[in-house]
C-alpha cells in the first residue's frame, strides 16, 4: 500500500488548505453560531471544483473517480470550518447517486445547481422509528395512474431546512423488506410536504430537520435507478460518506490540537513551559497519534474505493474511530487552556459541539461495531434476520 498522494491531489490538498485558512477560519465562530446556510462559500466551493468531484465528466468530476479528493478537501476545510466542510457533504452523496442512477432529464435539472453550490438537495433516509436500521423504515409509494403516491416522516435529515429538494427513500414493496425500497427526487414544496428544522447545540449553518409526506404525488420520472434500487444504493453511498465524516473530525481537532501545541509552548507554570510537564506534553503526544492512526484508516477505505474493492469494514473503522478520538482529543485540548477553553471566545467548545454530531451522523459507534463484526464473522451471527426485515 502507498501512503503517499499523487501530484493532482497534492495540488488539490495545497488549493483548499490555502483557501480555508485564508478565507474560512477567521469568520468559523460568526457562522457557526447561526442557523443560516453559508450560500456565499458553498458557491465559492463550486467555483473551487470541489461540489463536482464525483459528478464526472460533464459536470466538473473526473471520468473515473478519485474517493480521495474530497477526504482531503473536507479534512482541510474542516481545520478551518468545521461546518463548511460538511456543507460538501450532501452534494457529494447526491451527486454521485445522480451519476449512477438518475434519468438524462433529472441530471439536467439538478446537477447544475449542486455542483456550482446554488442547490442543496437532502437525503432522506432517517425516520422517528428507524435509523440505521433502514430496512424498518415505514414510509411508503404507491403506484398511481401517473407516478407514485408518497406518504411517511423522516427526521434527522442533514441540511434540510435550507433544501430545495430531497432524496426520499420508501417502501415499494413491503413483502420485500430491505429489497422493496425505492429512491425518489421530491421538492419541498411540492403540495403535501412540510418540513421543520431541529434545534441543536451545534452543526447550525448546516442544519437538521424532518420532512413529512401526505399524498405526495409525484410523476413516475422521480423514480431515481429501478424499483427496489434505494437501499443498495444508500448503503454503496454510506461506505464513502462515513470516512469523509470522520475526516471533518480529524479536522477539527488537528487544528485544536495545533492550536494546543502553540499555547502550551509559550504559557509558563512554576517557571517552565507547561510543554514541559509530561502530564500536558504526553496526553497531546497520544492524540497526535491517535488521529493520525484514523487518518490512515479514512484514507485507506477511500483509496480501496477508488481501486473498487471491498472496503465496508475499513468506512464502519474509520466512521468509529474517528469522531471518538477527534471528540476526546478536543475536550482534552479544552482543559489546557483552562477557564479560557471554557470561554466562547476561543474555537475549542464550538468544536466540541460540533464534532460530537459526527458520533452520531450516518450509523453511531455501536452500529459500525456491527458492521465490522459482520464481516468479520459472516451475516449468520447479524442480532437480526438476514433479509432485513
Amino acid at each position: 500500500m502507498s501512503f503517499g498522494l499523487t501530484q493532482e491531489q497534492r495540488d488539490l490538498r495545497d488549493v483548499v488548505r490555502a483557501y480555508a485558512r485564508r478565507e474560512l477560519a477567521p469568520g468559523y465562530l460568526a457562522r457557526a453560531r447561526v442557523a443560516e446556510f453559508p450560500w456565499d462559500c458553498q458557491r465559492e466551493l463550486g467555483k473551487l471544483g470541489l461540489l463536482g468531484l464525483l459528478a464526472g465528466p460533464d459536470w466538473g468530476g473526473e471520468g473515473e473517480p478519485d474517493f480521495t479528493a474530497p477526504g482531503l478537501a473536507m479534512e482541510e476545510l474542516a481545520y478551518a470550518d468545521f461546518n463548511i466542510a460538511n456543507c460538501m457533504l450532501p452534494p457529494l452523496i447526491i451527486t454521485s447517486i445522480l451519476r449512477e442512477h438518475a434519468s438524462e432529464s433529472m441530471l439536467q435539472e439538478w446537477m447544475p445547481g449542486l455542483v456550482a453550490g446554488d442547490t442543496m438537495v437532502a437525503l432522506g433516509l432517517t425516520e422517528p422509528g428507524s435509523g440505521s436500521d433502514a430496512g424498518a423504515m415505514r414510509t411508503t409509494a404507491e403506484r398511481t395512474a401517473t407516478g407514485w403516491r408518497l406518504n411517511g416522516e423522516k427526521t434527522s435529515i442533514t441540511a434540510i431546512p435550507f433544501a430545495q429538494a430531497a432524496v426520499i427513500f420508501a417502501r415499494t414493496d413491503p413483502a420485500l423488506g430491505a429489497g422493496g425500497v425505492s429512491a425518489f427526487m421530491v421538492r419541498m414544496d411540492h403540495r403535501g410536504v412540510r418540513t421543520g428544522a431541529i434545534e441543536d447545540p451545534g452543526w447550525l449553518p448546516v442544519g437538521r430537520g424532518t420532512i413529512a409526506m401526505t399524498d405526495v404525488d409525484v410523476d413516475g420520472d422521480a423514480l431515481i435507478g429501478n424499483v427496489g434500487d434505494g437501499f443498495r444504493t444508500v448503503m454503496r453511498n454510506f461506505d464513502f460518506t462515513r470516512p469523509l465524516l470522520a475526516l471533518t473530525a480529524i479536522g477539527a481537532a488537528q487544528a485544536t490540537l495545533d492550536e494546543t501545541v502553540e499555547h502550551v509552548r509559550s504559557r509558563a507554570a512554576f517557571g517552565s513551559p507547561l510543554a514541559r510537564f509530561e502530564g500536558i506534553s504526553f496526553p497531546l503526544a497520544e492524540h497526535a497519534t491517535h488521529l493520525d492512526l484514523a487518518r490512515m484508516i479514512c484514507y485507506r477505505a477511500l483509496a480501496k474505493r477508488t481501486a473498487g474493492e471491498p472496503h465496508t469494514a475499513d468506512a464502519a473503522m474509520a466512521k468509529w474511530v474517528g469522531p471518538l478520538y477527534s471528540s476526546q482529543a478536543i475536550h482534552d485540548c479544552l482543559l489546557q487552556f483552562g477557564h479560557y477553553g471554557y470561554s466562547c471566545e476561543y474555537p475549542h467548545e464550538q468544536r466540541l459541539r460540533d464534532v460530537l454530531a459526527v458520533e452520531i451522523a450516518d450509523g453511531t459507534a455501536q452500529v459500525q461495531k456491527i458492521i465490522i463484526a459482520r464481516e468479520l464473522f459472516g451475516r449468520d451471527f447479524l442480532p437480526y434476520p438476514r433479509d432485513g426485515r
